[in-house]
């Protein structure tokens, strides 16, 4: 595809101040106006380059984005232009351009091919948030959004975090001149959790076993995300210390099949209105301790 200078066609310098691309594009509209050259094809599509030309240059965002393309050559000859929002335009009032706009159906391929593909004529982007719970977090949601008078269903996928911004693509604020629509960004917050604490894909959770098990061990069931799990509580546990129980985590964003672990910190209490038999058992216990 051929390559399009626009300050060539307007026959002004790269460095042409803005009074001077339009008193350009003036004379130059004047001069192959298709009411002025009837019959004229050659004529006519000159008059379409001058005024692709002059809708590029005569704005100052597009008028950056074509040098840094026209720049962009580099070494390999290859285009570039960076992603940008869509910028203002208004209808230019000078003769030809109306014109241009509504006899012709569409840009040249240089245009549609660089300017739309490089999202000058892109509409804005929406952004919005929604909150999730844990539990949907860990199993993944979906949601109905009202977005721009329609609605959206977006997939939460599991073990999104906490803040992460989701895109989806064109579903913001359409187009002008048949660019397309601009993105929804969604940042996704999750609450806080009465039971566990995250810290990436790991969680962090806390419980509570009577004062024997802590003495002579044994099995307790510990709360997770996915069901409840038994684990074996070592014998003479020390207070506040972790057990951690692999996979029983947040899974891995974007990688299934993978979780983080669970930890779990022990704590213990005292039984409360024990029985006679108890005490008895514990002051026996007691002695038996002094002896040694």
């Amino acid at each position: 595809m051929q390559f399009k200078d626009y300050y060539k066609i307007l026959e002004v310098e790269p460095n042409a101040t803005a009074e001077q691309i339009k008193k350009s594009y003036r004379r130059l509209a004047m001069t192959y106006h298709p009411d002025r050259n009837p019959n004229n094809p050659e004529a006519e599509e000159k008059f379409k380059d001058i005024s692709e030309a002059y809708e590029v240059l005569q704005n100052a965002e597009k008028r950056k984005k074509f040098d840094m393309m026209r720049d962009g050559k580099n070494n390999t000859g290859e285009f570039y232009a960076k992603n940008t929002r869509k910028t203002d335009t208004k209808d230019d009032d000078d003769f030809g351009f109306d014109y241009f706009k509504k006899k012709t159906s569409q840009y040249s391929d240089f245009f549609n091919n660089f300017f739309r593909k490089s999202d000058l004529f892109k509409g804005d982007d929406f952004t919005g948030s929604i909150s999730i719970s844990l539990k949907e977090a860990y199993f993944g949601s979906n949601r109905i959004l009202n977005i721009l008078d329609k609605k959206l269903r977006i997939t939460i996928k599991p073990g999104i975090k906490d803040e992460q911004l989701l895109k989806i693509p064109e579903q913001g604020y359409p187009g002008i001149g048949g660019g397309r629509n601009g993105d929804l960004y969604v940042r996704v917050k999750v609450e806080k959790d009465n039971i566990f604490t995250r810290r990436g894909d790991e969680l962090f959770t806390e419980v509570f076993v009577d004062i024997f098990t802590i003495l002579l061990g044994g099995d307790v069931l510990i709360a997770t995300l996915n069901g409840d799990v038994r684990i074996t509580i070592p014998k003479g546990i020390e207070y506040g210390k972790q057990l951690r129980i692999r996979g029983k985590g947040m899974p891995v964003y974007g990688t299934e099949g993978m979780f983080g672990d669970l930890f779990v910190k022990i704590k213990y209490y005292m039984p409360k209105n024990m029985s006679p038999e108890q005490i008895d058992l514990i002051k026996q216990a007691q002695e038996i301790g002094k002896k040694k």
